[in-house]
Protein backbone atom coordinates (compact mmCIF):
# COMPACT_ATOMS: atom_id res chain seq x y z
CA UNK A 1 0.00 0.00 0.00
CA UNK A 2 1.84 3.06 -1.48
CA UNK A 3 0.20 5.48 1.38
CA UNK A 4 -2.37 4.92 4.69
CA UNK A 5 -4.45 7.13 5.95
CA UNK A 6 -5.72 6.17 9.53
CA UNK A 7 -8.70 8.24 11.35
CA UNK A 8 -8.23 7.10 15.23
CA UNK A 9 -10.00 8.09 18.01
CA UNK A 10 -7.72 8.34 21.18
CA UNK A 11 -10.56 9.20 23.51
CA UNK A 12 -13.04 7.05 22.22
CA UNK A 13 -16.21 9.38 22.49
CA UNK A 14 -15.01 11.47 25.66
CA UNK A 15 -15.28 15.11 25.48
CA UNK A 16 -15.17 18.26 27.81
CA UNK A 17 -18.13 19.86 26.32
CA UNK A 18 -21.82 18.98 26.04
CA UNK A 19 -22.78 20.52 22.47
CA UNK A 20 -26.30 20.30 21.75
CA UNK A 21 -25.45 18.88 18.25
CA UNK A 22 -23.09 16.38 18.88
CA UNK A 23 -23.18 13.30 16.83
CA UNK A 24 -21.20 11.26 19.86
CA UNK A 25 -22.68 12.57 22.07
CA UNK A 26 -25.90 11.16 20.68
CA UNK A 27 -24.17 7.37 19.61
CA UNK A 28 -22.88 7.20 23.21
CA UNK A 29 -26.13 7.77 24.65
CA UNK A 30 -27.34 4.73 22.47
CA UNK A 31 -24.55 2.07 22.84
CA UNK A 32 -24.24 -0.14 25.68
CA UNK A 33 -20.69 0.67 26.83
CA UNK A 34 -21.20 5.00 26.55
CA UNK A 35 -17.29 4.96 26.14
CA UNK A 36 -14.23 2.86 25.68
CA UNK A 37 -11.76 5.67 27.39
CA UNK A 38 -8.50 6.17 26.28
CA UNK A 39 -6.84 4.19 23.86
CA UNK A 40 -3.71 2.23 25.94
CA UNK A 41 -0.72 2.51 25.16
CA UNK A 42 -0.32 -1.45 23.62
CA UNK A 43 -3.32 -0.65 21.13
CA UNK A 44 -1.11 3.05 20.23
CA UNK A 45 1.77 0.94 19.96
CA UNK A 46 0.34 -2.05 17.61
CA UNK A 47 -1.41 0.85 15.43
CA UNK A 48 2.22 2.77 14.96
CA UNK A 49 3.89 -0.45 14.08
CA UNK A 50 0.99 -1.95 11.81
CA UNK A 51 0.71 1.39 9.83
CA UNK A 52 4.22 1.96 9.34
CA UNK A 53 4.95 -1.33 8.23
CA UNK A 54 2.26 -1.27 5.44
CA UNK A 55 2.78 2.08 4.10
CA UNK A 56 5.14 2.02 1.66
CA UNK A 57 5.29 6.40 0.83
CA UNK A 58 3.56 7.62 3.65
CA UNK A 59 1.34 7.61 6.56
CA UNK A 60 -1.46 9.59 7.41
CA UNK A 61 -2.20 9.77 11.23
CA UNK A 62 -5.46 12.10 11.95
CA UNK A 63 -6.68 12.37 15.58
CA UNK A 64 -10.46 13.30 16.53
CA UNK A 65 -13.35 12.33 18.84
CA UNK A 66 -14.91 13.09 20.99
CA UNK A 67 -12.04 15.32 21.98
CA UNK A 68 -8.89 13.99 21.25
CA UNK A 69 -6.66 16.19 23.62
CA UNK A 70 -8.20 14.48 26.60
CA UNK A 71 -5.80 11.21 25.97
CA UNK A 72 -3.27 13.55 27.23
CA UNK A 73 -0.19 14.82 26.20
CA UNK A 74 1.75 12.19 27.30
CA UNK A 75 0.11 9.61 25.09
CA UNK A 76 0.95 12.15 21.70
CA UNK A 77 4.50 11.82 23.05
CA UNK A 78 4.10 8.22 23.17
CA UNK A 79 3.15 8.05 20.15
CA UNK A 80 5.82 10.33 18.55
CA UNK A 81 8.75 7.96 19.61
CA UNK A 82 6.32 4.85 18.30
CA UNK A 83 6.49 7.01 15.32
CA UNK A 84 10.31 7.46 15.46
CA UNK A 85 10.85 4.02 16.39
CA UNK A 86 8.80 2.45 13.37
CA UNK A 87 8.86 4.79 10.58
CA UNK A 88 11.31 3.60 7.90
CA UNK A 89 13.89 6.25 6.42
CA UNK A 90 11.82 7.69 4.01
CA UNK A 91 8.16 7.05 5.04
CA UNK A 92 6.52 10.26 5.31
CA UNK A 93 4.63 10.54 8.17
CA UNK A 94 1.42 13.63 8.84
CA UNK A 95 -0.38 14.06 11.91
CA UNK A 96 -3.52 15.57 12.10
CA UNK A 97 -6.04 16.75 15.12
CA UNK A 98 -9.37 17.76 15.23
CA UNK A 99 -9.99 19.47 18.50
CA UNK A 100 -12.15 21.75 20.19
CA UNK A 101 -8.92 23.72 21.20
CA UNK A 102 -10.13 24.17 24.60
CA UNK A 103 -7.29 22.35 26.51
CA UNK A 104 -4.86 23.65 24.49
CA UNK A 105 -2.18 25.88 26.09
CA UNK A 106 1.21 26.98 25.44
CA UNK A 107 2.72 23.73 25.95
CA UNK A 108 0.44 21.84 23.91
CA UNK A 109 1.04 24.49 20.90
CA UNK A 110 4.85 23.64 21.39
CA UNK A 111 4.38 20.37 20.56
CA UNK A 112 1.75 20.80 17.83
CA UNK A 113 4.24 22.96 16.03
CA UNK A 114 7.26 20.83 16.93
CA UNK A 115 6.02 17.62 15.20
CA UNK A 116 4.26 19.67 12.36
CA UNK A 117 0.86 18.48 13.32
CA UNK A 118 -1.97 20.13 10.56
CA UNK A 119 -4.67 21.78 13.77
CA UNK A 120 -8.38 21.81 12.71
CA UNK A 121 -10.37 24.09 15.59
CA UNK A 122 -14.44 23.38 15.99
CA UNK A 123 -15.56 26.60 16.45
CA UNK A 124 -19.63 28.10 15.84
CA UNK A 125 -18.55 31.39 15.66
CA UNK A 126 -18.77 34.19 17.63
CA UNK A 127 -19.01 33.64 21.58
CA UNK A 128 -22.60 34.40 22.04
CA UNK A 129 -23.64 31.46 19.62
CA UNK A 130 -20.27 29.53 20.53
CA UNK A 131 -21.08 29.69 23.91
CA UNK A 132 -24.44 28.46 24.01
CA UNK A 133 -24.26 25.66 21.38
CA UNK A 134 -21.14 24.16 23.68
CA UNK A 135 -21.47 24.52 26.97
CA UNK A 136 -18.95 22.84 29.04
CA UNK A 137 -19.86 19.22 30.44
CA UNK A 138 -20.74 20.32 33.65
Amino acid sequence: MRELTLMIKPASGLCNLACEYCFYRDLSRCRERASYGVMSQETLEAVVRRACREAEQGVNFIFQGGEPTLAGLEFYRQFEAFVKQYASRGLRVNRSIQTNATLIDEEWAAFLKRYGYLAGVSLDGPAELQNDLRPTAA
